[in-house]
């Protein structure tokens, strides 16, 4: 959409939080939930400098590496490591005055949830999935969610177990599940609860660590609305229920869609 061709720099997030190198995965996870971010920007302990970024994508992929096998073990087990040996390091970045909807293409090319604002090595900002909402809401326009969102809906069966969740979120590259009962939308499993859940049996039911708070909307709901209420809930996914059919789900990539 042409409406998007304005500087990152009127949406970017900003400050910027960041992390050493040098600290580990459990400190990085920690400082997530701290500002109830997905991803920390990476700085060299000596230099200051953006080195990488770490994610809850990283933090997944390695403790579902390192959790046991036996029903009874932790569902996630995140090692005592640095998050330099974890982090991801070719990160795709953008300059202040790039346009938000390049940012956006970014984000929809590498199906990552953020792109780091950098200046001479310095990262000044990010843009992430929730600012373009933020965008979305204020440009407003014609389309529908059924233009943009995604279908089939990845979901798990509320009974099913949370090490089962864990493995689709990985194998579906999603981050988000929606849990159904009686095939119908009663909560959603994404990131956030499996690593909040990390410590308990890997054969505990997904009812017990799922978040019961979704936003359902009708597809002919129009987007600018959607992201609005998206925001206002903060959710980063909405349900597109028709009737009683499971029709598709709006997640952040495809609201990058929408602004690239």
């Amino acid at each position: 959409m042409s409406t998007f061709q304005v500087p990152v720099s009127l949406y970017m997030t900003t400050p910027v939080v960041t992390v050493n190198a040098n600290a580990s995965l459990g400190q990085a996870h920690a400082r997530m939930e701290e500002h109830g971010i997905s991803s920390l920007v990476v700085r060299d302990p000596d230099s200051g400098a953006m080195v990488g970024l770490i994610s809850r994508d990283n933090l997944l992929r390695v403790g579902r590496m390192e959790a046991g096998t036996r029903p009874s073990d932790a569902t996630l087990t995140l090692p005592d490591r640095p998050i330099s040996a974890e982090m991801s390091h070719d990160v795709a970045t953008v300059a202040p005055d790039a346009h938000l909807s390049a940012a956006a293409a970014l984000m929809v090319r590498d199906r990552t949830h953020r792109v780091p604002v950098v200046v001479d090595g310095e990262c000044v900002g990010i843009v992430t999935t929730r600012d373009l909402m933020r965008a979305l809401e204020e440009k407003r326009g014609n389309h529908q969610v059924s233009e943009f969102m995604s279908h089939p809906v990845f979901t798990v069966r509320a009974e099913e177990p949370v090490s089962l969740a864990v493995e689709r979120l990985e194998r579906a590259r999603v981050t988000g599940l929606v849990v159904v009962e009686n095939d119908w939308p009663v909560g959603i499993f994404t990131q956030v609860e499996a690593l909040e859940s990390r410590d308990v049996p890997r054969n505990t039911a997904v009812e017990d660590v799922m978040s019961p708070r979704i936003l359902a909307l009708r597809p002919d709901t129009l987007l600018h609305r959607a992201a609005a209420q998206a925001a206002a809930t903060r959710v980063r996914r909405v349900i597109v229920q028709d009737g009683d059919r499971l029709a598709g789900i709006l997640t952040g990539l495809d609201f990058a869609r929408a602004v690239s």
